[in-house]
């Protein structure tokens, strides 16, 4: 028997727990991969429209963990494929199963370990619990993801590269069907701020003395600047407001749900300002070393968790003041990925660095959803006239922090507490003031706000959504400033050229549409290859169009080059 992991660090686990200990082999990711055959790897001598139909073949990615495995088979009777639980990491299985296959002649005996959390109780579970065979609907799934993404990304990186329209640094123009609609809600924005004419108008506010506490009330704005000056003439000699209105209702905020991928990185990257790519690694660290249950999930509601011994082992950290053990009730949200259940910790992290932040997040907001009540708050609204003008204010204070005394990080910080106003009550003026102001452009896209776009636009997957933003910066067509996304010269070019030929070429339809196939195939309504053949056709009848444009362009500039004008300058 060998077992087959997908990481060290899962393998050291998986020895730790098992007794007696089968031997173990530790992979690190993806073994294989997929690549065109020899003939279509020079790009020059090949048209980059031949690899929409060009064959596609496994290739050795990762040669030193290939020829152990190669080697280590030989003297397995049985195969224990032992990788994540999720498609990507079931493909992973299926690659061990081929290169064990390469080594043998035929596909050996196998079993599937499961488990999503590497914990020495789970892991022995699962070792009792050995299922037959892989789910083969994940692994159509993940390869349709391949595949389509290999054929796409080269034929137009490579037509958009040899083109020579564009100027990139390491002269690689790269294109992928999630990168281009990531790009393209940066460049939405920033068009958005190029368009904006700010437009100046003018607020007359008052300081009031309400109760002892001192409250702002504030007019509509006011465009017109003598009108403004007139009011405030007239107000500024009042000694009092007259309330007119004041509502008092209550609000609740509800504890949070159960943590899914999406919601970490959306949160951790406003908490930490580290990028999404690098708080998915500290995750998968986490993970690896049996601190956190598995981090790549759609699934934000409770099912088989056994709430109880993780509240027992978190009794025993510095959060263990905000459990009662005969108290807690879970709140659940509506989305099951069928995969892995919500995030949620698994043993004490206690080290004060980049992995401990992600943790305690986890922790506290596990915490949070669990034992954690409510919020209640009060919400006012205060309603008065000066000389006649309307001015107003609104606010909330807490009743009950609930929740928040656990999970702080997005505790309302602009809380006042107000008592109640009687209609007709004068408010003693402490001032009064006419402030100049000027409309504002919406902000640039912050990696949280990027990352909530792809993820409504359903573009990419919670494995993979977390690369993309990094990837537009590797490549050049974006800049990251005060956390903030900065369109490029070179990506605000692409995105025009790509734009003028076809919309769907940067907008998220159409990789939505191919996301749409990828969980058809996975529900097993088409195969690998049918669903392919659909996602290709489109864009290779997009690729003709953007081939058209850039041969225009080309010939554009030759007709140029070559006037009587152009010929005397040279």
């Amino acid at each position: 028997m060998l077992v087959i992991a997908e990481k060290p660090s899962v393998a050291k686990n998986i020895r730790l727990a098992i007794k007696p200990t089968p031997p173990v082999i530790a992979l690190k990711g993806h073994i294989l991969e997929l690549d065109f055959t020899e003939e279509y790897s020079r790009w020059r001598s090949v048209d980059p429209r031949e690899l929409f139909h060009a064959p596609v073949r496994w290739v050795i990615r990762d040669p030193e963990t290939y020829k152990e495995l190669f080697r280590a088979v030989r003297d397995a009777e049985m195969l224990v494929l032992a990788t994540d639980n999720d498609p990507e990491g079931e493909l992973i299985a299926y690659e061990a199963l081929l290169v064990a296959k390469d080594s043998l002649g035929d596909t050996p005996r196998y079993c599937r370990m499961r488990f999503n959390t590497v914990t020495l109780s789970e892991l022995r579970h699962s070792w009792e619990n050995l299922e037959p065979d892989l789910k083969w609907n994940w692994v159509w799934k993940a390869l349709l993801r391949h595949k389509f993404d290999l054929i796409t990304g080269a034929a137009y990186t490579r037509l958009l590269t040899l083109s020579g329209k564009l100027n990139s640094g390491d002269g690689i123009v790269s294109w992928g069907s999630c990168q281009m609609p990531t790009l393209w809600f940066i460049y939405q924005r920033e068009m958005e701020i190029r368009r904006f004419k700010p437009e100046k108008y003018y607020v007359l506010s008052a300081l009031l003395d309400v109760h002892g506490v001192k409250v702002k009330v504030s007019s509509e704005p006011i465009k017109d600047a003598g009108k403004a000056r007139e009011i405030y003439a007239t107000a500024k000699t009042a000694k009092y407001a007259l309330a007119t209105g004041f509502q008092l209702q209550d609000e609740v905020e509800s504890k949070p749900l159960p943590t899914d991928t999406d919601s970490m990185l959306q949160e951790l990257s406003k908490i930490t300002g580290l990028s999404a790519a690098k708080i998915m690694a500290l995750a998968e660290s986490l993970y690896g070393d049996g601190y956190i249950s598995y981090p790549r999930t759609e699934t934000n509601m409770w099912l088989a968790v056994d709430h109880r011994s993780i509240l027992t082992m978190l009794s025993q950290t510095p959060l263990g003041r905000h459990i009662n053990m005969l108290n807690y009730s879970p709140r659940s949200g509506r989305k099951n990925d069928g995969a892995h259940p919500p995030i949620y910790p698994t043993a004490y992290y206690m080290w004060p660095d980049d992995k401990g932040k992600v943790w305690e997040y986890i922790a506290r907001r596990y915490l949070a959803n669990v034992v954690g009540k409510d919020a209640l708050l009060k919400r006012w609204r205060l309603q008065v006239s000066i000389s006649g003008l309307k001015l107003d204010s609104t606010g909330r204070y807490f009743v009950d922090e609930g929740f928040y005394q656990i999970f702080p990080y997005f505790k309302p910080k602009d809380t006042l507490k107000i008592a109640q106003i009687n209609i007709g009550e004068k408010l003693p003026i402490i001032e009064v003031k006419l402030e100049e102001k000027k409309t504002k452009p919406p902000p640039r896209l912050t990696e949280s706000e990027l990352l909530r776009l792809l993820e409504q636009h359903s573009i990419g997957t919670d494995a993979t959504r977390a690369d993309y933003p990094q990837i537009i910066l590797e490549r050049g067509y974006a800049e990251k400033k005060h956390k903030s996304f900065r369109l490029s010269a070179l990506g605000e070019a692409l995105i025009n050229l790509l734009r003028d030929v076809d919309e769907r070429l940067v907008t998220p339809d159409t990789r939505r549409y191919v996301e749409q196939l990828m969980a058809e195939v996975e529900m097993g309504k088409f195969s690998v290859e049918s669903a392919l053949k659909e996602a290709v056709k489109i864009y290779e009848g997009l690729f003709e169009k953007v081939s058209i444009k850039l041969k225009t362009m080309e010939n554009a500039v030759n007709k140029r080059d070559q006037s009587p004008i152009n010929s005397k300058k040279t």
